[in-house]
């Protein structure tokens, strides 16, 4: 129980945040968190923040017995507008984390496909600004990770891939 000390509140979080992404050796960072939301009924959230330079970055905090939260896993950096992907196991099952940023809405819809060839899942996001999406990955997967991007507009137009190098 120890480990789990971040209280349930925006402050906390942010601090704590901000004291993960500053360990040694890295540079002094700065994030704002955006939005922290629940993976469906998981022990996991996920944090969507951005850095001073516009980066967007994704972190998880896993909740323990007592209600309170450790951050397991934090990242930034990103690809094509701004965003970017994980893949995180919880205590239900793999789930594809999506987030980022959607300029003038210019996104309509995200495609993520396996490069296994095993799943794909479309993302909806013509409605938001930044994104912070999650999908439970089919449980059948034996390579959920890593997948390809596609982003499409409102007419189903392709804008842009992001494929995994």
């Amino acid at each position: 129980m120890n480990e789990y000390t971040i209280k349930d509140d925006e402050a906390a979080i942010q601090s704590n945040l901000k004291t993960w992404l500053n360990r040694p050796p890295s540079e002094e960072l700065n994030p704002e968190v955006i939005q922290v939301k629940q993976v469906e009924n998981t022990t996991s959230h996920i944090i969507l923040f951005q850095l001073d330079n516009g980066d967007y970055g994704y972190a998880r905090l896993l909740k323990g017995l007592n209600g309170k939260f450790k951050i397991d896993h934090a990242g930034y950096g990103s690809g094509f507008f701004n965003s970017s992907y994980q893949v995180i196991e919880t205590n239900k099952g793999e789930y594809l984390i999506l987030y980022g940023e959607n300029p003038d809405l210019t996104v309509d819809h995200v495609l993520a496909t396996a490069l296994s060839g095993e799943y794909d899942i479309t993302f909806d996001i013509s409605d938001d600004q930044r994104f912070l999406q999650s999908a439970k990955i089919p449980s059948d997967v034996e390579r959920a990770f890593p997948v390809d991007l596609t982003f499409y507009d409102a007419s189903d137009i392709l804008i842009e891939e992001f494929l995994y190098q």
